[in-house]
């Protein structure tokens, strides 16, 4: 999928699209990072030398303390401080337990598309997302874009 900005990319960030009976996975950052108490899906920072399913497998045990199994490519956007972003679907077990890293994460839930986008903490890549998918522009596996996604959804 080819990047469609200019802006110089200064870093690469990874992001787990999770989902669960139609739901999305989210987290509610802590107070202490970055962008603190935003809702988002789970993800992090790609390290020097790291593939992307790595780090995204990474990240999700560093995050909610469970193992994900990296599946596809979904989609690839830039922030505009020149973060480039792979959001990939990922997969955990249906009863998994999550034990949350509190210094990252303050909450995890799972949220329906229409909830997300009306959440005014939702951090503005992630709506981004949300909306080029409900586009048509990629497929999730496994859910369908909404039926009752209207314009006042987001």
């Amino acid at each position: 999928m080819p990047r469609k900005s200019n802006i110089p990319i200064r870093k690469r960030a990874v992001v787990g699209v999770i989902l669960r009976h139609n739901t999305f996975l989210t987290i509610r950052r802590s107070q202490q990072v970055v962008a603190p108490g935003k809702v988002c899906f789970p993800g992090g920072s790609i390290e020097p030398g790291e593939s992307e399913p790595d780090a995204l497998v990474r990240e999700i045990r560093e995050e909610l303390g469970v193992e994900a199994m990296a599946g596809t490519r979904l989609f690839e956007t830039v922030t505009h401080w020149g973060t480039s972003v792979a959001w990939w679907h990922a997969r955990v077990e249906e009863n998994v337990q999550f034990v949350l890293q509190a210094a990252e994460v303050a909450e995890a839930r799972w949220l329906t598309p229409q909830t997300l986008l009306r959440d005014p903490d939702l951090l503005s890549s992630n709506r981004d997302f949300l909306v080029a998918w409900r586009q048509a522009t990629f497929a999730i596996p496994g859910i369908a874009v909404p039926h009752d996604w209207d314009e006042t959804s987001g």
